[in-house]
């Protein structure tokens, strides 16, 4: 739906970036937020949307998801995957390269741009890779790449293990300012291992990926990073390890940050043994104290950002049982409501970090203006109603595939709407 005026009326303004926190309307026009305060005028041709019971909050931007196209189509498109965007409240994510041909060329970087300025309104982001077909040998042509459109680079779920080929990429970062998204994880290490190695997946026979895995190769690349100067991110950090070693180097003043996905803020290894395939993701459901450390990390700002690492994967590839399915699980849609839920109502996480993880904090890792509720600025608007609990039905999702792992869970804080320009985006249906 659009219209050139849009009044979202009745909710509370929450916006961390600009200081605002109080009930007042928003006013969008012409794509652009025109008035906030309470209860504003609206003209005949207005579209109202009813935010009573609602933040109206400045969307969200979401650094990590895997939209399949190229080449995954059966799992997600880039129309679908910007259609779960839109309803968990993202206007912004970043695309990741691991497709089939990989985003290591700038013709695929150009088809993600048009996939997505045909799907909608949903701004998409490719991330390139950094090695030619993530087979960490030899190095993309990086200016090549950002002249495309890429905003960052990363090879993903296939960290780059040779020194030297990490060194060169490293190097060309400090030199030319582009931002580095690592997957840390030293395949050495993890070997076979599906679960994280725990007591749990001891006693169940399944093999263990320990944290050493992570925490090896997070201390490499800070390394990397501190002789390069380079502006380094730790994609979905999940070890009091890496927590540590990032909290360290963030305190000798480098360049580095860090996301956490909403699975890794609330669910454990004890989880995956129960739940089976739809709970093995990379990097793996930890322990209760590894949850503890990256909440506190979240609220005391060492970890910059959520990151949802959104991997749909086809019902059929999940249904192999645990040993062969693939990695990963959906989240954008939940992202909110999980931890408003688990972590804001429960009085572990503030709000205001909360928001400030979904729309500040992703800004200042890219080095791009956040989304804000302030008059002049883009429209890019979510609103959540924190008064609706609804019970998570992976078959109501609008990502093309169901592996979510947290079906059948009751949550609270489910998103509205979405604005975005002039286009009212995503209604909620009910």
């Amino acid at each position: 739906m659009s219209g050139r005026e849009t009044l979202v009326r009745g909710g509370r303004a929450f916006d961390p970036g600009s200081g605002l926190d109080a009930p007042a309307d928003v006013l969008v026009r012409d794509g652009r937020v025109a008035a906030i305060g309470r209860d504003l005028p609206a003209g005949a041709g207005t579209r109202v949307l009813d935010a009573r019971g609602c933040l109206v909050l400045p969307a969200f931007t979401d650094l990590h998801v895997h939209l399949r196209e190229p080449g995954g189509e059966e799992s997600e498109t880039v129309a679908t995957g910007t259609a779960a965007a839109l309803a968990g409240g993202f206007a912004c994510i970043y695309a990741m390269p691991n497709t089939n041909p990989t985003a290591d060329r700038p013709e695929v970087i150009r088809h993600v741009l048009e996939a997505a300025a045909r799907a909608g309104p949903c701004e998409v982001v490719p991330v390139s890779a950094i090695t030619e077909g993530l087979r960490g040998r030899a190095l993309v042509d990086f200016r090549a790449q950002r002249a495309a459109g890429a905003g960052a680079f990363s090879d993903d779920g296939a960290w780059v293990a040779s020194d030297d080929v990490a060194r060169g990429a490293f190097r060309a970062a400090g030199e030319d300012g582009f931002l580095v998204m690592e997957h840390c994880e030293d395949f050495g290490v993890t070997g076979p291992g599906l679960l994280h190695d725990a007591a749990a997946t001891r006693a169940a026979g399944i093999p263990g990926i320990p944290r050493a895995a992570e925490d090896r190769a997070t201390g490499r690349d800070l390394e990397l990073a501190a002789e390069h100067g380079a502006r380094l991110h730790l994609c979905h950090v999940s070890t009091a390890g890496a927590v540590e070693r990032l909290r360290a180097a963030k305190a000798a003043g480098l360049p580095v940050s860090g996301e956490v996905t909403p699975h890794h803020l609330v669910l454990t290894v004890d989880d995956a043994v129960r739940g089976g395939p739809d709970f093995k993701m990379k990097p793996p459901l930890r322990e209760a104290s590894d949850v503890d450390a990256l909440v506190a990390a979240l609220e005391d700002g060492t970890l910059d950002a959520i990151g949802t690492d959104h991997a749909p994967h086809a019902e059929a590839k999940k249904a192999q049982g645990l040993a062969r399915a693939p990695f990963g699980a959906i989240g954008m849609e939940t992202a909110f409501p999980v931890l408003y839920t688990r972590l804001v109502r429960a009085g572990r996480l503030s709000l205001r970090r909360l928001v400030d993880a979904l729309v500040q904090g992703p800004a200042r890792v890219a080095r791009r203006e956040p989304f804000a509720l302030r008059v002049g600025a883009p429209a890019r608007v979510a609103v959540v109603d924190v008064e609706k609990t609804a019970v998570v039905d992976r078959g109501a999702l609008r990502s093309k595939s169901r592996n979510c792992p947290f079906h059948g869970w009751p949550l609270t804080g489910w998103t509205r709407f979405t604005v975005v320009g002039d286009a009212v985006a995503y209604v909620a249906s009910g």
